[in-house]
């Protein structure tokens, strides 16, 4: 009987410290969201009170400024063009080509999947200055083809490895199967190996969106005025006048509901594909 309640306590003590370290955890992670979306209601006065004010009456003007005298509409308008079409485009290219690595497990594959991991590992820096001398050249740059373009070639590395893990999870009796029965490569991939690796298809397609959505460099490099994402309107709003914290903290508001709205919608198949790629590579 004692030895069964000291086993309890010690249970129970590592569960309390278990849940104190999530709680501290979420405390460090939450935390500057709320002050965010506080900062974001709040007048240019109550912004700078001291001591910080916690209670106050919230006002919207901040994101009226922002959408109105600021044309944040269309920065945000951009971003998801961008961002959804660039995650579309390394889809249909990279999951072809990672099912294809995944089928054939020779070293002229082997080197094409150490080049590609080689090329995502470079930091993205390497690649704004030969992009903006190219893009120069064609007359490509602040252009949301050109935008489009830059997201696909940085991105394309992750959906391939991405991609090749879940199809490496599929079941080869039944690719075989299909083979015998006369179904080609393309047929395979097509009617067996995209319906089976569909929640690894949604979670690629996740993580990519919120590659793209939250990307900085390439879009101040190469963006001017037309195709101007929302990540750079934000920074726009440190002016020679001064800083609009409030805008700047409704525009990071907006920014993060839209990756989160996808997330809550899709949670499911992004769990489940997460969780299915998991175990070959």
């Amino acid at each position: 009987m004692i030895g069964v309640q000291e086993k309890n306590y010690k249970s129970y003590c590592f569960n309390s410290l278990n849940y104190s370290v999530i709680f501290i955890y979420l405390l460090f992670v939450i935390f500057p969201i709320i002050w965010i979306v506080l900062l974001s209601l709040k007048t240019e006065v109550q912004a700078f009170a001291n001591p910080p004010l916690f209670i106050f009456k919230p006002n919207l003007m901040n994101y009226y400024n922002l959408f109105v005298e600021e044309n944040f509409g269309k920065y945000l308008f951009n971003s998801i063009f961008i961002a959804s079409l660039s995650s579309i485009v390394c889809l249909l290219i990279g999951a072809p080509t990672a099912f294809a690595l995944s089928r054939n497990q020779n070293k002229t594959n082997q080197g094409i999947l150490i080049w590609v991991l080689i090329s995502r590992m470079a930091p993205a820096m390497t690649y704004v200055i030969p992009f903006f001398v190219v893009f120069s050249y064609f007359k490509m740059i602040d252009t949301y083809f050109g935008l489009i373009l830059a997201y696909s070639v940085l991105n394309l590395p992750l959906v391939i490895w991405l991609m090749r893990s879940f199809f490496l999870e599929l079941p080869s009796e039944t690719l075989e199967a299909a083979k015998i029965d006369g179904a080609s490569t393309f047929q395979i991939f097509r009617k067996i190996a995209i319906p089976l690796a569909s929640p690894g298809i949604v979670s690629t397609g996740i993580i990519t969106f919120v590659v793209a959505w939250n990307e900085f460099i390439f879009a101040l490099v190469l963006t001017r005025r037309h195709a101007v994402t929302a990540q750079i309107g934000i920074g726009n709003l440190q002016k020679f006048e001064g800083t609009e914290w409030g805008q700047m903290a409704a525009g990071a508001i907006v920014l993060i509901l839209p990756a989160m709205i996808i997330a809550f919608f899709i949670s499911k198949y992004f769990v489940q594909g997460l969780t299915s790629g998991a175990t070959k590579g």
